[in-house]
C-alpha cells in the first residue's frame, strides 16, 4: 500500500502541451467525477479538444509512482461585481483526487498553493463551482449565486397586455456561424448583472462545433432577436424532444441559454419558445432566482419552480480589495472582523460608504444609478460584525442574507449592525451565473 506520508508527493505543474501527461491527468478527473471514458475511436479527438481547452491555463496535480493521483486546474477570468463591472478572478476547476489517495491532504496542498499564488499576483477573489458543498467551506469559499430550474406549461402561458414589448424581429440562425453575435449579446448581459462570468471565444466554439464533446446537441435551435437596425440584442438556444401519446403531443423544449438586452426582448424570446408548434412543456435550468417570466403572464402558476441550487462559490483573498471593487446602494459605516485562521482574509476593516465621497454632482446619491463607492481601510477598532471568510464570500454579491446567517450562528453582531450590513450589501437583482467552467 502507498505510504500515507505526503511529503514525497509535491504538487507538480503540468504543461498542457504534453499530451501524454495530459491524458493521465485527465483520467483522474474522469474517475473522480464518474465520467465515462471516450470510445476508443474518439479518444484522440477528445484529448485534442482538452488540450485546446486548457492551453494557457494552470494545470497541476500529484504523482505517485509516475501516475497522476490528483488533478487541479485554474485560470484567470472576469466576474461582474455589483454596481461596478468585471474584475479579474482566479477560477478553479477540474479538482479531483483518486479514491485511493483521499484524506491525505492532497487537495489542501493543491488549493493552498494556488490561492497563495493568486493572492501574490493581485487577485482579490477566487471562484469555483462546488461538486460537494461540505468540502469548499473548509477552504473559505461561500456560495455566492443561486440558479433556479423552471418547468413551464406552454399552453397555459398568455402574456399580459402591459408586458413590455420590443421593436425588432426574430430570426432562426445556425449557431456555428452566428456565435460572434451570440457572444456579443452575452458579453453585454454578463456585464450588466452581478455574478456574470466571461465566456472566451473557445467557449462559444465548443458549444457550436457540431459533434464536439461540449457542443449543444443536434436538436438544438437558436433564435436571435434583432433591433430595428438589425443588430442582435437577444438570443435563446433551445433543444426539442418529440414525444407522442397516441396522437396527442407530449413534446417538450429545453432552454439551454437565454439572454436579452431589455425586458421587451426578454419577453419576445420567451414568447417565441413557448409558442413553438407541438411543444407542451418548456424546461429551463440555471435561470435567475428572480426570473421575471411569471410576472409577465396572466397565470404566473404556469411557471413552476423546481430546485434552486447554489452555483458560483467565492473565496475572498484580499478583503479591502474585494469590498472596494464593488459598489453599494446602502450607506453608512461598519467595522468588520473577518475570521480566516492562517488565511489571507484574516483581519478587521472599516467599510465606509458615503456618496458625498464620490465627488458626484448628480442628485442620485452616488456615482452611477444610485451606486456609491466604498472606502475600505484596516481597523483596530471594536468590530460591529464578526464573520468568517466563507460567509463574506457568500455575502459579497448580495445574494445571501446576513440576517439569516446571523440566525444560523455564522455571523455575529448586534441585530442592528447585522441589519445594517445587509442593507449595505443589498442589490436590486439577484446575482446570476449561468456559465459552468
Amino acid at each position: 500500500m502507498t505510504s500515507p506520508q505526503t511529503d514525497a508527493w509535491p504538487v507538480r505543474a503540468l504543461d498542457p502541451a504534453d499530451t501524454a501527461s495530459l491524458a493521465g491527468w485527465a483520467q483522474v478527473g474522469r474517475t473522480g467525477f464518474m465520467a465515462a471514458a471516450p470510445a476508443p475511436q474518439e479518444a484522440d479527438a477528445r484529448l485534442r479538444e482538452l488540450a485546446e481547452r486548457v492551453a494557457g491555463q494552470r494545470l497541476s496535480g500529484v504523482l505517485d509512482g509516475g501516475r497522476w493521483v490528483a488533478a487541479y486546474r485554474s485560470f484567470d477570468t472576469e466576474l461582474t461585481l455589483p454596481g461596478s463591472g468585471p474584475v479579474p478572478v482566479d477560477a478553479i476547476s477540474s479538482v479531483a483526487v483518486l479514491p485511493t489517495h483521499r484524506r491525505r491532504g492532497l487537495l489542501r496542498r493543491m488549493i493552498g498553493e494556488d490561492l497563495r499564488r493568486a493572492r501574490e499576483q493581485g487577485h482579490a477573489l477566487a471562484a469555483l463551482i462546488a461538486a460537494e458543498a461540505p468540502i469548499y467551506g473548509r477552504f473559505g469559499f461561500g456560495p455566492a449565486t443561486r440558479a433556479a430550474t423552471l418547468v413551464v406549461d406552454a399552453g397555459a402561458c398568455r402574456f399580459r397586455e402591459d408586458a413590455p414589448r420590443a421593436q425588432g424581429s426574430l430570426e432562426l440562425v445556425e449557431a456555428a456561424g452566428a456565435w460572434p453575435e451570440l457572444a456579443a449579446v452575452h458579453d453585454a448581459s454578463r456585464r450588466a448583472r452581478a455574478g456574470g462570468l466571461q465566456r472566451e471565444e473557445l467557449w462559444w466554439r465548443e458549444r457550436t462545433r457540431p459533434g464536439g464533446e461540449r457542443a449543444w446537441g443536434p436538436r438544438t435551435h437558436v433564435v436571435v432577436h434583432r433591433d430595428a437596425a438589425g443588430v442582435a440584442d437577444g438570443y435563446a438556444a433551445y433543444e426539442v424532444e418529440e414525444r407522442w401519446e397516441g396522437r396527442v403531443s407530449r413534446c417538450a423544449a429545453r432552454v439551454l441559454d437565454l439572454h436579452a438586452s431589455s425586458p421587451g426582448v426578454h419577453r419576445a424570446l420567451w414568447e417565441f419558445v413557448l409558442s413553438v408548434d407541438w411543444v407542451r412543456t418548456v424546461h429551463a435550468a440555471e435561470r435567475p432566482v428572480d426570473e421575471v417570466l411569471p410576472l409577465l403572464l396572466h397565470d404566473p402558476r404556469a411557471v413552476q419552480h423546481g430546485p434552486v441550487d447554489d452555483l458560483l462559490w467565492l473565496r475572498v483573498l484580499d478583503v479591502p480589495g474585494a469590498l472596494a471593487a464593488r459598489r453599494y446602494l446602502g450607506r453608512g459605516t461598519l467595522v468588520l472582523r473577518v475570521l480566516d485562521p492562517g488565511g489571507p482574509a484574516a483581519g478587521s476593516v472599516r467599510l465606509h460608504v458615503d456618496p458625498a465621497d464620490d465627488g458626484d454632482d448628480g442628485d442620485d446619491g452616488g456615482d452611477r444609478g444610485g451606486w456609491a463607492c466604498a472606502e475600505v481601510t484596516a481597523s483596530a477598532g471594536e468590530p460591529d460584525v464578526v464573520l468568517g471568510a466563507a460567509e463574506l464570500g457568500a455575502l459579497l454579491l448580495g445574494d445571501a442574507s446576513a440576517v439569516a446567517l446571523a440566525a444560523a450562528g455564522r455571523v455575529h453582531g448586534a441585530p442592528a449592525a447585522v441589519r445594517h450590513l445587509q442593507q449595505l450589501l443589498a442589490v436590486p437583482q439577484a446575482p446570476w451565473c449561468p456559465t459552468w467552467f
